[in-house]
């Protein structure tokens, strides 16, 4: 038993490598699309290395060591399933937070704020959409012309929009920093969902999310 308890916190080896594998990859710490390696790795891999480690190091019968083996393994199944957000989820709360870095969300939400207030009152100095625009916003949104924007924010996204949604009071002011990847500001306060996460209330950054 003594042998055992040293081996405790390895458990949590492979819930820790799954969620961070996803999270780093979101907000840039890790080279593109290598944190789903690493989680896929921390799912399928890394709980029976870990418990084949517990049954090695158990210096007693077999069949004690595959009940260790199996109970081991079954422990960090329950501790990823229950306790750790999927992948999708733990990539956009890394994608938030570094989103979050590079665009302050009180600057987000007060540029919104005049853009949702132009908008209402006939002032806003709109364009026109492209044939090939293929951004993730509904058809009637409304194109906002980068000279509408703050000086501090011109330049920095793709397309910006303003769309009218019905789930949501009010207008959604969507900042796309490429064709489904952007920032959205409207109503809501906390998003948490596998492709949009909340900056900040009322700031939610987004991926693959059909508005």
């Amino acid at each position: 038993m003594k042998r055992i308890l040293p081996l405790l916190p390895l458990i949590g080896l492979a819930p820790l490598g799954y969620f961070f594998g996803s999270y780093l990859d979101g907000a840039g710490m890790l080279p593109r699309g290598s944190g789903f390696l690493v989680s896929a790795v921390c799912m399928f891999i890394l709980p029976w290395v870990v418990s084949a480690t517990f049954a090695v190091r158990a210096r007693t019968t077999w069949l004690f060591r595959m009940l260790l083996f199996i109970s081991t393994l079954v422990a960090q199944a329950v501790f990823l399933l229950m306790f750790v957000p999927p992948a999708a989820t733990s990539e956009m709360m890394g994608i938030a937070h570094r989103l979050r870095r590079e665009f302050p969300p009180d600057q987000l939400r007060d540029c919104a704020d005049q853009l949702r207030h132009k908008f209402r009152s006939g002032t806003l100095a709109v364009g026109m959409r492209g044939k090939d625009d293929h951004f993730i916003v509904a058809a009637d949104a409304v194109v906002v012309t980068d000279a509408s924007l703050p000086v501090s924010l011109r330049g920095r996204f793709r397309r910006v929009f303003i769309q009218k949604a019905s789930a949501i009071s009010g207008e959604q002011v969507v900042f796309a920093l490429e064709e489904q990847r952007g920032i959205i500001c409207d109503s809501r306060k906390a998003v948490h969902e596998f492709f949009i996460y909340s900056m900040a209330d009322g700031v939610h950054a987004y991926r693959y999310q059909r508005l």
